[in-house]
């Protein structure tokens, strides 16, 4: 028989860094339009971060994409906001 264990903790890692990395664009979100959103509102898809809120927040977070993934992006966090 197979040792999952080794497979499966795989997938932990990476729930944890996804959390950690969910942390910190909530920050820099909150630094560059003063919105506060939950981390449940994220969710990171590949090289995509899809923000599920209300369109009037999506409007401003669009408004300062640039500025919010130059800030990622100065953190390693290599995301597009789509």
């Amino acid at each position: 028989m197979l040792n999952i264990s080794k497979f499966l903790q795989k997938f932990l890692n990476l729930e944890k860094d996804n959390n950690a990395k969910l942390s910190v664009i909530l920050d820099v979100i909150k630094k560059e339009t003063n919105i506060e959103l939950e981390k449940e509102m994220l969710k990171i898809r590949g090289d995509n971060l899809k923000i599920n809120c209300n369109p009037v927040f999506r409007n401003e977070i669009f408004m300062h994409q640039s500025q919010i993934e130059d800030n990622l992006k100065s953190q390693k966090i290599f995301l597009k906001i789509v």
